[in-house]
């Protein structure tokens, strides 16, 4: 467990077993305070550093996240979490059966920043994005921003 500047205590552990594309155990349960519902991501391998612009100090580390999970069953030394998250796309046309109108599907677009390349975190390499065993795993409290 670790605690946040807030006081909060936040729960960590790590990807137990990998069960199917949307499944995943991790090696928390009951016993650490893990709850149905609660909100974990899985963390890259390795943080990025964060460097001071001016003076070329390290700042510190911020982590890379691969992936949120919620859990759906909790066992008392473990639990079971899937993915949660959903994307909506769009600019498909469903023609109606029963006349020329058809239904175009929601698009919801994300805002990003408009940042040169070179300001950009190089992408996690292919072998570490996918989700593995052993992968870090930590409680996201502020689920509104997830």
């Amino acid at each position: 467990m670790t605690t946040k500047s807030s006081g909060e205590i936040l729960i960590k552990g790590k990807v137990a077993n990998i069960l199917n594309a949307r499944e995943l155990t991790i090696n928390i349960g009951k016993e650490q305070g893990v709850k149905a519902g609660m909100i974990f991501k899985v963390l890259a391998d390795s943080p990025v550093a964060v460097i001071d612009p001016d003076t070329k100090k390290k700042l510190g580390e911020v982590d890379r996240e691969k992936i949120r999970v919620k859990v759906s069953e909790v066992d008392e030394n473990f639990s079971v979490c899937k993915t949660y998250r959903t994307r909506r796309t769009g600019g498909i046309a469903y023609p109606s059966m029963s006349s020329i109108a058809s239904l175009m599907v929601e698009r919801e677009a994300v805002e990003t920043l408009k940042a040169s390349e070179a300001s950009l975190p190089p992408p996690l390499p292919e072998e570490e994005s996918f989700v593995k065993t052993g992968d870090r795993v930590i409680q996201v409290v502020d689920t509104d921003k997830d």
